[in-house]
């Protein structure tokens, strides 16, 4: 069977030229958030001083602005650089002078002193108040994205706070800097995953400091997109975050995804070090690492790059893949609510010149995925977004099910009216500010879906049902019917055996 991986290369070189030759469009990043792309989240706070909480490191205060007070920049860790490049987070230095918590520390795409976090809170949330928390794990192929905002979306939690919900978004090393292993750091003991290091000190922080804010450390959900969603499922299935978080929302999660092998990574760092006169795997050599400058690693080539930085197989953070994991029943046992968009294929961009390349079952596939009138671009699209989307999401509902536990299953395919003649479907990333609903300029209909979403999202963190939101009912998942809420044109709708004849399809040839 065609496999996406061997075209994503050529997708990539030719799918601008491909997708405009077709009449259909690839959605830019940014689209389809009922607006123009908007810029990332506000880096400052605006308000009046609000009151003074002292965390475990020191006392800070933020902005109090329509009900809701928002502090940014808090660091939670000391700064990773020099001698704490390529170790796990420490502590932060304490301060007792009183932080004005109203800036956002940098992005750690832009320099590496960059792991601060932010609290969004009610205005009326008190210590002990004990309201559910949800900490945000961005996305950015684990090269880019931040705490505040990335590709038009604004992750800022104020609306959750209008529910009672308190949200806490965070940054993480990208990058090398993030993701990067070298027998001499491995001989140090070090992860390899220094980004999800940072995750988990993050979740640590909200463990001991979010009682301060109102927060309940007893009931914290997760939530990310892309990169930090597939962060998530992968700390679901080792141990080290274990009890750090007790609901898990994972968008746009590649499922299937699996880690760098250990040796790849480590032979990419020994190559270039080498190159740049490091060579060994002593303290000395890993002294040396330290040291070196930024551009002594080769750039990405992209998605197909098995060097690129990206999770790496370790053995300490990361043991098992996310779906291995789950069939082995690894995973936390918590409720768990899993989805993507309609054209997840968006970002790996296949050309309609790979469609008649897939000629496995080719009868059964055309039938599934070909109906009268569907141009071979679509198709293929419709393909990759199924192999590497959504039937993996519904492969971890069902084994999450058939543990026991509860899971709920989305499929997000809202497009504004301006795009559905011409779009493939919902672009990856495009659901993000409908879920924080920060949509810019809404119309009604962009309006409606941004406070479903967000809803039912809250919702979920408070009770583990987003069905408890009201309106259209979110049923479980379950084997008998297999249901999954769909945001659609038309609104929430439940799904029974959604797309099953596709996603059967893709199932026989994916990994066992």
């Amino acid at each position: 069977m065609f496999r996406a991986r061997f075209a994503y290369a050529a997708a990539l070189a030719l799918g601008a030229l491909a997708v405009a030759s077709s009449g259909l469009t690839q959605p830019p990043a940014g689209a389809g958030r009922g607006g123009p792309p908007q810029a990332p989240g506000p880096v400052e706070a605006k308000g009046e001083k609000g009151p003074v909480i002292r965390t475990r490191s020191g006392p800070v205060n933020g902005r109090i602005e329509n009900g809701v007070v928002t502090y940014l920049g808090i660091p939670f860790a000391a700064p990773p650089v020099g001698d704490n490049r390529w170790r796990a987070p420490k502590q932060p230095a304490s301060w007792s002078t009183t932080l004005d918590a109203a800036k956002a520390g940098p992005a750690c795409g832009a320099q590496e002193d960059c792991l601060y976090l932010n609290v969004y809170t009610p205005a009326t949330a008190k210590p002990g108040a004990k309201l559910p928390v949800m900490v945000w794990i961005y996305g950015g192929g684990f090269t880019g994205g931040n705490s505040t905002g990335a590709f038009g979306a604004q992750h800022d939690g104020r609306e959750f706070a209008k529910q009672d919900v308190i949200t806490v978004t965070f940054n993480y090393r990208l990058g090398r800097w993030g993701w990067f292993a070298h027998p001499a750091l491995t001989k140090e003991g070090q992860t390899a995953n220094f980004g999800m290091a940072d995750q988990i000190h993050a979740l640590k922080w909200v463990r001991d400091n979010i009682g301060q804010f109102g927060g309940n450390a007893g009931n914290v959900t997760v939530f990310g997109e892309s990169a930090g969603a597939m962060s998530i499922l992968w700390m679901m299935v080792n141990p080290p975050a274990k009890g750090l978080f007790h609901k898990a929302i994972s968008e746009s999660g590649w499922p299937r995804a699996t880690a760098t092998p250990l040796k790849v990574a480590e032979d990419f760092a020994v190559a270039a070090a080498t190159k740049a006169g490091v060579t060994g795997d002593s303290a000395a050599t890993a002294a040396a690492l330290r040291k070196l400058p930024a551009n002594t690693w080769p750039a990405s080539t992209g998605t197909s790059d098995p060097t690129r930085p990206y999770p790496i197989m370790d053995g300490k953070l990361i043991s098992i893949d996310m779906a291995p994991g789950f069939a082995a029943g690894k995973q936390m046992k918590i409720p768990l609510l899993i989805g993507g968009n309609s054209n997840e294929a968006s970002y790996l961009r296949p050309v309609a010149a790979d469609w008649p390349k897939v000629t496995d079952r080719r009868a059964e596939l055309v039938a599934a995925f070909q109906p009268a009138g569907t141009s071979d671009l679509q198709a293929i699209n419709d393909l990759v977004t199924a192999q590497r989307m959504t039937e993996p999401d519904r492969n971890i509902a069902r084994l999450h099910a058939k543990a026991g536990q509860p899971a709920f299953l989305y499929y997000f395919s809202y497009l504004p009216p301006g795009q559905r003649a011409t779009s493939l479907g919902a672009g990856h990333v495009v659901e993000i500010p409908y879920v924080f609903n920060t949509m810019r300029n809404p119309n009604p209909q962009d309006l409606a879906t941004g406070q479903s979403m967000n809803a039912y999202w809250a919702s979920f963190a408070k009770y583990g049902n987003p069905g408890a939101a009201g309106g259209v009912p979110w049923p479980k998942y379950d084997m008998s019917k297999e249901p999954r809420l769909e945001f659609s044109i038309n609104g929430p709708v439940v799904r029974e055996h959604f797309q099953k004849q596709k996603l059967d399809y893709v199932e026989v040839a994916q990994p066992k």
